[in-house]
């Protein structure tokens, strides 16, 4: 019965994150192609441990926008980025080159180090795929 309901809702929540993963994935190629470089500064950063020890890294960055109005935003960046540019919490770089949009000054990544939610997109594939498969052989028709 346990298996059944894994199946069912590998098929339900595949395409939900496959879709999210796909969204995420046109905005990140929609920056990187149409985004405008800035050089921001870092104001300050912080590695924050959740429930089950899974690290999630941020950075605080202010950059100007394509038109030079000011702006800020928390990043979140993978590990490795972080700890090239940090000691603990504290940042040690003076500056960090962000692409942002001209037209969205909140739509920006941090170059090569923002970390994004793309893998979703095959991770919800997968799961759609092998809740359909569990789906088919868990509800066929048994033979006598």
């Amino acid at each position: 019965m346990r298996l059944k309901l894994i199946a069912i809702l590998a098929l339900v929540v595949g395409p939900i994150l496959a879709f999210m993963g796909f969204k995420e994935r046109q905005r990140i190629g929609k920056i990187e192609t149409e985004g405008v470089e800035v050089v921001g500064v870092p104001m300050g950063g912080e590695m924050k441990k959740g429930r089950k020890g899974a690290k999630t890294y941020t950075i605080t960055v202010k950059y100007p926008d394509a038109n030079g109005a000011p702006q800020e935003k928390d990043f979140k960046v993978k590990s490795e980025y972080f700890n090239s540019i940090s000691d603990g919490d504290s940042i040690t770089v003076p500056m960090v080159k962000v692409k942002v949009l001209a037209d969205q000054p909140d739509e920006a990544i941090i170059v090569g180090g923002s970390d994004d939610d793309r893998i979703m997109f095959p991770v919800g594939i997968g799961a759609f795929v092998l809740g359909g498969i569990g789906t088919v052989f868990m509800f066929r028709p048994r033979r006598a």
